[in-house]
C-alpha cells in the first residue's frame, strides 16, 4: 500500500507541476508542433503516409500526442459546440488544417503529454530504485521533478520532454541489464524500445550511443567487474546488435512515413541535422556568434542548474575522488558509470558549432540528478558520522531538500525557463551571457493589447508571431529574421512587439531595432527586472490616435503629401540631448522613390544649427509602396550639440526628392522647441 501511495504521489505531483497555469507561457516552437501534429493525423487518416514526415527531428511521439489532442479538440467541439469557446470547422479534415491555434487548443494536448511524462517520472523512480536503492531514487526523483530548467521543457509540446524522459529510462534499463549479467533480457528489450521512442522524438538521442559504446569497452576490460560482469566481446556485440535492431524497429513501427519511404526519411533527417548544426544567429558572452565555443556548456551548467543539484554533484565528485566517503560502497561502480555518460554527451555537444542550452535538459540533467542524489546522501552520512547529528537522517532531510528546490523554483512560476542561478546573478547577469527568451512574457503583451476596446482592429507585428497569435485574436504580422526585398510586414502594423533575443541577435537588422529603440515604449513586460517584450507604436495609425496628436497641423507639401502634425518625446530639452520627433503623414498620391525627409533646427537668425536627411521609416517603407489615402507614423532623430545656448529653436521640415522638377513644397516652419537647463 505504501508503495502504491508513493508511486501515485510521484505521478500526481509531476502531473500537477506540468498542468498548473497550463495556458501560460507557450514555447516558441509549440505552435509548430501542434501544427505538425495536426498535419500528421490529417495525412495519416487519408493514407498519405510518406507525407507524415514533417521535420528532421523528427518528433514522431510529439506528433502522435499533439495530433491526438487536436483530434479530441475537434471532436469535442463538434459534439459540444462552444465547449472550447471557439468556432472550429465541423469537418475534421478542415479542423486539422488550421494555421493558427488559439491557446484553448493547447490544453488537451498538454494534458496528454503531462500524462505520458508523469508516467515516465514514475518509471524513473522504479528503475532508479532497482539500480541504486530506494533513498537514491527518492532523492533523485524529488530533485528531477523540481529542477526548474528540466521542468520548463517538460511543460512544452516540443521534442525535448519526451526525448529526456525516454532517454533516461532507456539508459537505466540498459544498466540493469548489464548488471544482471545478461540474464534479464526484458531490460534490454525495454531499453531498445525506449531508445527507439527517444530517437523518434529527437534524433540527437543517438548521441548516447557513443557513451554506451565506451561503457561496453570499459566493462569488457574489467573496470567494474564486480558490478558489471564481463561477458565476452562476441556476446556484447550480439547484445548491442539486438539493441540496435529493437531501436530501429520501434522507430519504424511508430513512424508511418518509414513504412513506405524509409530511404527518403533517413536522407531528409541527415540533411536536416547537417543544416541545423550550422544554424548561426547565436548570442554568447555579449556578442553575436555562429559558434559559442567550448565555454558554452560549462557556463550553462553554472547558470541553468539549481544550487541544490550543483551541491549534490560536488558531493558526487568528492565521493569519486575519496571512495571512503560514499554512504553505499556497492554503488561506487554505478556512480562512475553514470558520471561517464553526461561527460561524453557534453564533449560530443561541444564539438558542434551550434550550441543550445536545452540540450543539457534533454540528455544530461536526468543523469545529474542521480549523481546529485548520491552526493547528498554521502554528505548526510558524513555529517552523521562526524558530528553525531541524529537529525541528519536521509528520510527526515528529504523535506529540507524539497523546500530548497521549491525556494529556487517558485519565484519563476510559471516561467520556469527564466530560471538562471541566483547565486551567480540570475537573469540580469545571464542576459549578457546567453541568448534568452523563448516566448515567455509575450502573452502578457498580448493580454495588454486585448485590453483595448478596439483590439480586433489592431494589426500587430510580433517576433514569434505564431506564438503571439495564440493569445491575440487580431491580425498578426510576422517580423522576419532577415530583411528581404519588398514590403516588410511590420511596416503595415499599428503595433510592433520587439522581443529580448531579437534585440540580442540584432534581428532582422540593427537599423530596424534602432528605429524603435529611440521611441517611447507603450508597454514593457519585465521578468526578474529584465525587459522580455516591448510594445511600440507601428507605422500605421489608428483613427482615434489622430485626435491625440500633440501638435496637430495641416500643412500641404505640394499636392501629394500633408503633414497632420507631430509629437515630441518630451516637452523641454537641454543641450546635449536627442530630439525624437514623430510625424504623421497623409499621402494623397504616390511619391517618387528615394524621397527623404529633411528636418532642420534653426536659430532666430535662420542659421542652421543641426539637420537630418532620412528616408521614411529609416528606409524600410519605400514611398512607392504607400497607398493613396494612407496615414503613416514616422520617427526621426536629431541631436542638440553641447554649445547650443538657451533659446527657442525653430523646427523646419522639407520633403526632398531626387527627381528634378518635382515640387514637394518648400522648407516649412512647423514649430519651436525650447532649449534650457533643467
Amino acid at each position: 500500500m505504501k508503495r502504491f501511495v508513493l508511486l501515485l504521489g510521484i505521478f500526481l505531483v509531476s502531473f500537477g507541476l506540468r498542468i498548473q497555469s497550463i495556458t501560460a507561457s507557450l514555447n516558441s516552437d509549440e505552435g509548430l508542433w501542434i501544427y505538425r501534429g495536426s498535419q500528421f493525423f490529417k495525412r495519416l487518416l487519408v493514407g498519405d503516409l510518406s507525407r507524415t514526415f514533417l521535420k528532421h527531428h523528427p518528433g514522431v511521439p510529439n506528433m502522435w500526442i499533439s495530433g491526438s489532442g487536436m483530434v479530441l479538440n475537434c471532436t469535442l467541439d463538434k459534439w459540444f459546440p462552444g465547449f472550447l469557446g471557439l468556432d472550429l470547422p465541423e469537418n475534421l479534415d478542415a479542423c486539422l488544417n488550421l494555421q493558427l491555434f488559439p491557446i484553448a487548443l493547447y490544453i488537451i494536448p498538454r494534458i496528454l503529454q503531462a500524462l505520458v511524462t508523469s508516467g515516465c517520472m514514475v518509471g524513473f523512480y522504479l528503475l532508479s530504485k532497482q539500480l541504486l536503492g530506494k533513498m537514491v531514487a527518492v532523492y533523485a526523483t524529488c530533485l528531477l521533478m523540481l529542477e526548474p530548467f528540466f521542468l520548463a521543457y517538460q511543460r512544452f509540446l516540443t521534442t525535448d520532454a519526451l526525448l529526456a524522459d525516454f532517454s533516461i529510462l532507456a539508459v537505466l534499463s540498459l544498466l540493469l541489464y548489464w548488471r544482471s549479467g545478461g540474464i534479464s533480457r526484458k531490460f534490454l528489450v525495454m531499453s531498445g524500445i525506449l531508445m527507439g521512442l527517444a530517437s523518434a522524438a529527437k534524433i540527437i538521442a543517438l548521441l548516447l550511443i557513443g557513451a554506451i559504446a565506451l561503457l561496453v569497452i570499459l566493462i569488457e576490460l574489467g573496470v567494474w567487474r564486480q558490478t558489471f560482469p564481463r561477458r565476452g566481446w562476441k556476446r556484447q556485440f550480439w547484445d548491442l546488435g539486438f539493441w540496435g535492431i529493437t531501436i530501429f524497429f520501434t522507430f519504424v513501427f511508430i513512424f508511418p512515413a518509414m513504412w513506405v519511404s524509409p530511404g527518403y526519411v533517413i536522407n531528409q533527417i541527415i540533411k536536416g541535422v547537417v543544416v541545423e548544426s550550422d544554424r548561426g544567429f547565436l548570442f554568447f558572452m555579449g556578442q553575436l556568434t555562429n559558434s559559442p565555443g567550448v565555454l558554452f556548456y560549462p557556463l550553462v551548467l553554472v547558470y541553468r542548474l539549481s544550487p541544490v543539484l550543483q551541491f549534490g554533484l560536488i558531493g558526487a565528485v568528492v565521493s569519486l575522488i575519496f571512495p571512503k566517503l560514499q554512504h553505499c560502497r556497492e554503488n561506487s561502480s554505478l556512480v562512475q558509470v553514470l558520471a561517464i555518460i553526461p561527460v561524453c554527451i557534453l564533449i560530443i555537444l561541444s564539438i558542434f558549432d551550434s550550441k543550445i542550452d536545452r540540450y543539457i535538459s534533454n540528455l544530461v540533467i536526468p543523469v545529474f540528478t542521480l549523481l546529485a542524489a548520491v552526493g547528498w546522501l554521502n554528505f548526510i552520512t558524513w555529517m552523521r558520522k562526524s558530528f553525531k547529528f541524529a537529525i541528519f537522517s536521509p528520510l527526515s532531510l528529504i523535506f529540507v531538500f524539497i523546500f530548497l528546490q521549491l525556494y529556487f523554483l517558485l519565484p519563476n512560476h510559471p516561467y520556469y525557463l527564466t530560471y538562471y542561478n541566483p547565486l551567480f546573478g540570475g537573469t540580469k547577469v545571464a542576459q549578457n551571457i546567453f541568448m534568452i527568451g523563448q516566448g515567455e512574457g509575450l502573452e502578457q503583451a498580448a493580454k495588454w493589447l486585448r485590453s483595448f476596446p478596439n483590439y480586433k482592429e489592431i494589426k500587430v507585428a510580433s517576433w514569434y508571431n505564431r506564438y503571439f497569435g495564440s493569445y491575440f485574436p487580431g491580425e498578426i504580422l510576422p517580423i522576419n529574421k532577415r530583411i528581404t526585398p519588398g514590403i516588410q510586414p511590420w511596416t503595415q502594423a499599428h503595433r510592433v512587439v520587439i522581443y529580448i533575443n531579437q534585440k540580442q541577435r540584432q534581428l532582422p537588422a540593427p537599423k530596424m531595432l534602432a528605429y524603435f529603440a529611440k521611441q517611447q515604449p507603450m508597454y514593457q513586460v519585465k521578468i526578474h527586472d529584465v525587459d522580455y517584450a516591448t510594445v511600440y507604436r507601428g507605422t500605421q495609425v489608428l483613427r482615434e490616435e489622430l485626435a491625440k496628436i500633440q501638435f496637430p497641423l495641416k500643412i500641404n507639401f505640394g499636392e501629394r503629401v500633408s503633414l497632420l502634425g507631430y509629437d515630441l518625446d518630451k516637452s523641454q530639452f537641454s543641450n546635449n540631448q536627442q530630439l525624437h520627433i514623430t510625424f504623421y503623414w497623409q499621402f494623397h498620391a504616390s511619391i517618387s522613390p528615394n524621397t527623404s525627409i529633411k528636418v532642420s533646427l534653426k536659430d532666430g537668425k535662420k542659421q542652421i544649427i543641426n539637420q537630418s536627411l532620412q528616408p521614411l521609416v529609416s528606409g524600410f517603407l519605400a514611398p512607392e509602396q504607400i497607398t493613396t489615402g494612407a496615414i503613416l507614423r514616422d520617427v526621426h532623430t536629431l541631436e542638440f550639440s553641447k554649445n547650443i545656448q538657451f533659446q527657442n529653436i525653430q523646427l523646419f521640415l522639407e520633403l526632398v526628392s531626387p527627381n528634378q522638377g518635382e515640387k514637394l513644397g518648400e522648407s516649412t516652419l512647423i514649430g519651436e522647441i525650447n532649449i534650457g537647463s533643467f
